[in-house]
């Protein structure tokens, strides 16, 4: 099957814009917002299942033949094309106000992101990545950093205090070497820093595929490395083993203090 990769990011376009206007309604109106917990005790909103539900909608309509893999519903997730998507990654900062929640969408082929779209409405921050095309901020390229040791390095992660102290040594590890460690709500909103070189590298303990597809296209296009928590390449049609990014120069070390604290321990949610 041969595809239209312009008429493909045509559609991730439109698609993160008209999430943006659902997200834009929803973020300056919390009253409206309908939050409840998940089993996993995770957050949603009418927002974020609006948005999914729209996704579908729109896929089964333009290409019937591809599927949808998302985070509150999926449709034909078995199938070699799938659009992967995060209808707002950061949830808890969505409802309390705080504008680093993206919409995550990207396009696989047989488990390997071949486009991505990230969106953050209330900055207008639109980042998109097609395969062998380079990374873009708003129609401008952007590119990883070129730190090239772990001292001086600025290091995302995830924004849960639990999950930051669970993991410690691992993170001392990283200190200890002088890296910084910036605790930075949002899991593709550190990834799109990332991409823009405001970040030199991310690690995410994560099992879900649609926090990081779209995020490793575009930090691939900018320039950098995406792999599991292990050091290697992953499949994003099903569970994934986290995720290290980085700007491919200091990606050994992460990828070490995460094998030293141990890859299975190191896993989360």
């Amino acid at each position: 099957m041969n595809e239209n990769y312009d008429e493909l990011l045509d559609f991730a376009v439109q698609q993160a814009r008209a999430a943006g206007e659902v997200m834009r309604t929803y973020f300056f109106d919390p009253s409206s917002q309908n939050v409840s917990r998940k089993a996993d005790k995770t957050v949603v909103t009418i927002a974020d299942k609006q948005i999914n539900d729209n996704l579908i909608r729109a896929v089964r309509q333009s290409f019937p033949q591809h599927g949808v893999l998302g985070e509150e519903a999926s449709y034909g997730a078995d199938a070699s094309r799938l659009w992967v998507c995060d209808p707002i990654d950061g949830t808890e900062a969505f409802i309390t106000g705080v504008p680093t929640a993206m919409y995550s969408l990207a396009f696989v082929v047989d488990g390997v992101p071949r486009l991505g779209v990230c969106y953050e409405p209330v900055q207008d921050m639109l980042l998109h990545a097609v395969q062998g095309a380079g990374a873009y901020l708003n129609g401008e390229r952007v590119h990883v950093s070129d730190t090239s040791e772990l001292a001086g390095a600025t290091i995302g992660i995830v924004s849960s205090i639990q999950c930051f102290l669970d993991r410690l040594p691992a993170y001392q590890q990283l200190l200890d070497q002088s890296a910084g460690i910036k605790i930075i709500p949002g899991n593709v909103f550190k990834a799109a820093l990332l991409a823009q070189g405001r970040l030199d590298g991310y690690i995410f303990p994560g099992k879900s595929a649609h926090d990081i597809a779209a995020n490793d296209i575009i930090i691939r296009e900018a320039g950098g490395v995406v792999t599991d928590l292990a050091g290697n390449d992953q499949p994003y049609d099903r569970r994934i083993r986290g995720a290290i990014m980085s700007n491919g120069k200091i990606h050994d070390q992460l990828v070490r203090a995460v094998v030293d604290f141990g890859v299975d321990a190191f896993e989360g949610w």
